[in-house]
């Protein structure tokens, strides 16, 4: 049974008021990925966790931190946990692997035993579905060991909806687990500004703010952290857009810290006044039916290779 404490108390309020106002006004969906991929990375969950906003929190299985988030959301009861099914890892710094093990999954991994660095290497290899549905079951499954209170699943960069095929292993793992797939609710992507530039930021997710689709709901991502040495030295191997244009050096600690910035800034929190803010749980428990597959990137296997063949 969880302990009832003051803040606990007070952050429980917090919630309430945001959950109470503007039962029928727009409704918004916050999401923010990467959760256990490091302290840093942790660091800005347990602040979000602590502004009192009902967000979605999706959590990497795989990576080095995980058991640190599982901690912090642990005394968050107004956020919607999700896995973050991953089968990529994109930085040379920090690499991760199966949970699976190698041996279990080898069409999975590069000659070192890691996941592949990038969506094309993963799609262009000779990945087996039946390996896929081994590691992603035990992403769902050592999430469960560990306690989470799991409602959702979504695709870290994408590939575990990449194709039909995937999107049909990872459709029935959540029939078996009882949980819901982001992306399968029509969502409106209102804002994912992960690519966006550091100064820009916050303007565009205000804008956003202002055009949301009053008839669907409305998805806004973010990948956040605190900016500190251990980011600092993490390359992207897929993107010149966490680098400096004029050194060269990695910014992706500037990134995701001015994402939180957002995140807790006044001007996130007046804008979603009149908003009403779900999580996914709240689509698991009241809007299941409304589930269907959506989202998907390409129409096959061959059509994923086609695509990237001719790049």
């Amino acid at each position: 049974m969880m302990k009832v404490t003051r803040p606990l108390v007070f952050l429980l309020l917090i919630v309430c008021v945001f959950q109470s106002i503007a039962q029928d006004n727009p409704r918004v969906l916050l999401r923010a990925d990467d959760f256990g991929m490091s302290h840093s990375v942790n660091l800005a969950l347990k602040d979000m966790v602590e502004s009192g906003i009902p967000f979605n929190a999706s959590v990497m299985m795989v990576t080095p931190w995980v058991q640190e988030a599982a901690e912090i959301l642990k005394k968050a009861p107004h956020v919607s946990i999700g896995l973050h099914l991953t089968l990529t890892s994109e930085f040379e710094q920090l690499k991760w692997g199966p949970i699976s093990g190698k041996e279990s999954v080898p069409s999975l991994v590069d000659e070192r035993g890691y996941f592949r660095t990038s969506v094309k290497d993963f799609l262009l290899s000779d990945y087996d579905l039946k390996e896929v549905e081994t590691e992603l079951r035990a992403q769902i499954d050592r999430a469960m060991a560990m306690g989470m209170r799991v409602d959702y699943l979504d695709h870290h960069m994408g590939i575990a909806r990449s194709t039909p095929e995937i999107a049909a292993v990872v459709e029935e793992l959540a029939k078996e687990y009882d949980l819901v797939i982001c992306r399968y609710f029509d969502e409106n992507v209102a804002a994912d500004i992960w690519g966006t530039s550091v100064e820009k930021k916050g303007s565009a997710v205000l804008e956003a703010m202002q055009n949301l689709d009053e008839s669907k709901y409305n998805l806004f991502v973010f990948h956040t952290a605190h900016d500190n040495d251990e980011l600092r030295q993490l390359e992207d191997l897929n993107t010149d857009l966490m680098s400096d244009p004029k050194t060269g050096k990695p910014i992706l600690g500037r990134h995701r810290n001015a994402e939180l910035n957002v995140f807790l800034s006044h001007e996130f929190k007046n804008a979603l006044s009149g908003k009403k803010i779900m999580t996914y749980r709240d689509l698991k428990k009241n809007h299941a039916g409304e589930m269907k597959r959506g989202g998907i990137i390409h129409g096959s296997i061959e059509e994923a290779r086609a695509a990237f063949e001719s790049r």
